[in-house]
């Protein structure tokens, strides 16, 4: 016989299945973030079968949470969070930007969130470098977009800047520092005092959004 009964257990309201049947043991299974089921002897009791629950409710209850959290993920992997110049977006917001900026002719359309990042960096970095190269005068000889593991932008001797892809996600004032920073190196491949002297002239208190990076960055580039 098989009786069914809700149940509040932590923060938890379950289905509890209880079934008798002709066996020695008792059984206890989570079936789910909110399903447990029972399984006794024909002899006990129903209750009985609650008071073995209540002596084994620490092991229940993490199974339990450890079901709600993974529930709770898969929940929220077509509702996904993505970055895009400091702000949060869903996807189909995106897609709405993208339209918007000519990316693609409509909503419907195959959306591949790496390659329009790396549109809409290109063409932001396109202008960001030539603005800045034109006042400070500095020219390199090659700009590079790519996922960098550690770093926010790389100055190399050989003239070449490569930006990390992950900086579509960050507010555009940081874009903007980022590329005051790197071009300076192509003046000064330091961070001596002249160096950050000399950036300063062309963005306001550039150590402010080296400190962003450290304590924000994080966030944003992964």
């Amino acid at each position: 016989m098989k009786r069914t009964i809700q149940y509040k257990i932590g923060a938890h309201i379950v289905s509890i299945a209880i079934q008798k049947k002709k066996k020695k043991n008792i059984s206890l299974v989570i079936r789910g973030k909110d399903e447990i089921e029972i399984n006794i002897p024909s002899k006990l009791s129903y209750n009985k079968a609650l008071d073995i629950l209540k002596t084994k409710e620490k092991w229940v209850l993490e199974k339990l949470d450890k079901y709600a959290l993974l529930y709770e993920e898969k929940r929220n992997e077509d509702g996904k969070v993505y970055y895009y110049l400091g702000k949060k977006h869903s996807l189909a917001e995106l897609q709405k930007i993208a339209v918007k900026n000519g990316y693609i002719k409509n909503e419907n359309c195959e959306f591949s969130i790496d390659s329009w990042y790396l549109y809409e960096l290109k063409n932001i970095l396109e202008k960001k470098v030539e603005t800045y190269s034109l006042k400070m005068k500095l020219y390199p000889k090659k700009i590079k977009i790519k996922y960098l593991k550690s770093a926010w932008g790389i100055c190399y001797s050989t003239g070449t800047v490569t930006f990390n892809l992950n900086l579509i996600k960050v507010p555009m004032k940081i874009i903007d520092y980022l590329v005051v920073h790197e071009l300076g190196h192509l003046k000064h491949p330091n961070h001596s005092k002249k160096f950050w002297d000399f950036i300063g002239l062309y963005i306001d208190t550039p150590k402010t959004y080296k400190k962003w990076l450290r304590n924000e960055g994080y966030k944003f580039n992964n």
